[in-house]
Order: structure tokens, then C-alpha cells, then sequence
């Protein structure tokens, strides 16, 4: 009883924590950018900033929502400071996964939460001192960053960036032997949407609503989805069916 007792104490603890730090993080990553276009007397419009950030929030509050769903059963209390420093997926994650294998002990129980606030807190440390020291070299490294070497090979993240979307987009085999053949099928209406309105219906406009049709067409996707799928034009091979 006196060991729930000092575990429930101790996740209380670490929720109102994990909950100050939040928001004290959320109200300063908004005042820097506030306090800013204050100064300079740049205040976007509320409809500026809601076509500006339209592309973005379309992609990352559904992202935001999944990733939380899927990764706080995992992190447990430290997905407060994770979510503070970001980058989950890439390094998070995979230093939660080594700190619980490396230490050997159950997921869900307190001592398990508290390595795994060790393991962000030491990612989170080695992040912020990669980009100090990104900061601090910025200068010293401007005439190799500005080579012709460096220059040609940035031109060529972006179409890599697209290239790997798209193997993950139309490949078969989505992960853990399950394939999906058809899924690309699903893209045609939303491409062709696009295409006559940035053609023919609103080619000036069409950057400053992407955000509105970028939401407007992630339900219409996942329509055309289970449409294809109850038809038969999409099929999903489990790992069983080999």
C-alpha cells in the first residue's frame, strides 16, 4: 500500500512538472516571435498567419495527435520534456528503446520512467549542444558552407526529401511483412483536385489556400480509401497469408 502510495506521489509529481514546463515553454516559444513583430510593427492579420501556417498545420496537428496517442504509453512522464525539445521520432524514441533495453526493466514501472527521463534528458543535452556549436561555427565554416561543392549538393536535398515520400508512399510493403497493393490508387482524385484548381481555378491564389485544401483532402483521402478497399481495388496482405 505505502509503495502505490510513493508511485502515484511520484507520477503527480512529475505531471505537474512535465505541465508547468510546457506551458512556461509554450509561452516563451510564442512571446520571441510576438515580441518581435511588436518592436519592428510587423504584426501579421489573423488571416496571414492562418494561410501562412495552413501547409504546416495541416501536416502536423494530425501527426501531433498520432504521435501523442502512440508514444506517451512508451515515455511515460518524459514525453513532456520530449515534446519541449522535439524530435521524437529521430532521437527520443530510439534513446528510450536503448535505455530500457540496456537497463532491463518492465515498461510502465517507475523505475522504467525514471531511466527513461534520464535517456531524453541526456538526447535532449547532446541536441542543444550539436546546435550551440552550430551556432558558435556558423561563421568560421561560412566559405566552406558557401562552396561551390556544398551549394551544388543542397540543391538536391529537397528532390531526395520528395524521393523518400514517395518510396513511402507507393511502395507495397509498408513494414513488419504487411503489404498494401493499390494504395496509390487513392491519390488520383485528390492530384487531379489539385491540379484544375492550381490550373484553372485559382492559379494566383492557389499558395495562400494549400493549407485549406490540404484539410479539406485529408478526409477526402481517406473516403476514397475505404471506397477502393470495400471494392477490391485496394488489398492489404498480412504477414499470416504467406
Amino acid at each position: 500500500m505505502n509503495k502505490t502510495s510513493n508511485t502515484s506521489n511520484y507520477y503527480n509529481r512529475m505531471h505537474n512538472f512535465g505541465i508547468c514546463v510546457t506551458i512556461l515553454a509554450t509561452i516563451v516559444i510564442f512571446s520571441v516571435p510576438f515580441i518581435i513583430c511588436m518592436i519592428f510593427d510587423i504584426m501579421p492579420s489573423l488571416q496571414e498567419m492562418f494561410l501562412t501556417g495552413g501547409p504546416i498545420l495541416a501536416i502536423f496537428i494530425p501527426l501531433s495527435l498520432a504521435e501523442t496517442i502512440a508514444e506517451t504509453p512508451i515515455m511515460g512522464t518524459s514525453y513532456y520534456l520530449a515534446g519541449v525539445t522535439g524530435n521524437i521520432l529521430n532521437l527520443k524514441l530510439p534513446a528510450t528503446f536503448n535505455a530500457l533495453k540496456i537497463s532491463n526493466v518492465s515498461k510502465g514501472t517507475e523505475e522504467a520512467d525514471a531511466i527513461i527521463g534520464v535517456a531524453v534528458a541526456a538526447s535532449s543535452a547532446v541536441t542543444l549542444i550539436f546546435l550551440a556549436l552550430g551556432v558558435v561555427l556558423l561563421t568560421p565554416l561560412k566559405p566552406m558552407l558557401e562552396s561551390d561543392v556544398v551549394t551544388t549538393a543542397t540543391k538536391y536535398v529537397l528532390p531526395a526529401l520528395f524521393g523518400c515520400m514517395s518510396i513511402m508512399t507507393f511502395s507495397r510493403n509498408i513494414g513488419g511483412g504487411v503489404k498494401i497493393y493499390g494504395r496509390g490508387l487513392a491519390l488520383i482524385l485528390p492530384v487531379v483536385i489539385c491540379a484544375v484548381l492550381f490550373l484553372f481555378v485559382m492559379p494566383e491564389k492557389y499558395g495562400l489556400y494549400q493549407g485549406v485544401i490540404a484539410l479539406v483532402l485529408i478526409p477526402l483521402i481517406y473516403v476514397s480509401n475505404k471506397i477502393l478497399y470495400k471494392k477490391g481495388k485496394i488489398t492489404v496482405e498480412m504477414p499470416e497469408q504467406h
